[in-house]
């Protein structure tokens, strides 16, 4: 698992799409701040108003996971278009090497993507006058930022597992999308509000979306237990689904 995390974080990173994609995401990110978009940190971060930061789609930290979901996806395909599976899995046949390395490689690059949103969202508030207010301290940023990081790992799980199941990038992309703008979560909280079924509404809160919109800058103990155990969860059925997709459909 270690030695295919290595590879693979070797080649992703001699690529130029992870580097195109960030660009992308941080320029986005710095007009939405010039021009007042995004008034503060804060609300970079999805903290401002307690709600599902990854429904705003294009604001803050959703363009990092949109942005995400583009990346993972053309990463995940091209192992199969290149030929990079076949070297693999005549190596390794059990699934879970795959899909643990994969995933490892895509969490780290997706921490990357995260931290540097956060540090150049930083200095562009410094720099136009706005200032970074830390109410939680370091100590919320910090646990922000793993919160944020295995939100990644569920996401990139998410995105390996439809890819497997499909074999295509389209439907893969389209699902990390979906995950990333929150329109899955969003349509459960209105349809639970709609049939006065408060446990669909709850349910909204447990998607990958609604785990993003609980973390904030701000530490709180229950929200940061149930963020990392959620996507842990997530991870795990979603590997343990993908690993069976790769198991029935032969390598081509």
């Amino acid at each position: 698992m270690l030695n295919i995390f290595k590879m693979d974080m070797r080649r992703t990173l001699l690529s130029k799409a992870p580097y195109n994609c960030i660009v992308f995401m941080l320029l986005v990110s710095g007009t939405m701040i010039f021009f007042g978009m995004l008034p503060n940190f804060a609300a970079a971060t999805g903290s401002s108003g307690g709600g599902m930061d990854m429904t705003s789609s294009m604001m803050g930290i959703g363009m990092a996971f949109i942005m995400m979901s583009i990346l993972f996806a053309i990463c995940i395909s091209t192992d199969f278009t290149s030929g990079f599976s076949k070297n693999i899995f005549s190596r390794h046949t059990n699934p879970v090497r795959y899909i643990g390395g994969k995933l490892l490689s895509l969490t780290a690059v997706g921490a990357i993507a995260i931290a540097a949103h956060t540090v150049v969202s930083m200095l562009l508030f410094v720099i136009t006058g706005t200032g970074v207010d830390l109410p939680g301290g370091f100590l919320g940023l910090l646990t922000y930022l793993i919160e944020k990081i295995f939100i990644a790992g569920a996401f990139a799980a998410l995105i390996l597992m439809v890819y497997l199941f499909t074999r295509h990038i389209a439907p893969a992309m389209i699902a990390g999308v979906i995950a990333a703008t929150g329109i899955l979560s969003s349509l459960l909280s209105i349809l639970g509000e709609y049939l006065g079924l408060a446990f669909i509404s709850e349910a909204a809160k447990y998607t990958i979306s609604g785990l993003s919109g609980q973390a904030g800058i701000e530490f709180q103990g229950s929200a940061f237990a149930v963020i990392l155990i959620g996507s842990v969860l997530w991870i795990a059925v979603c590997s343990v689904l993908g690993a069976k997709a790769l198991k029935k459909k032969d390598i081509s």
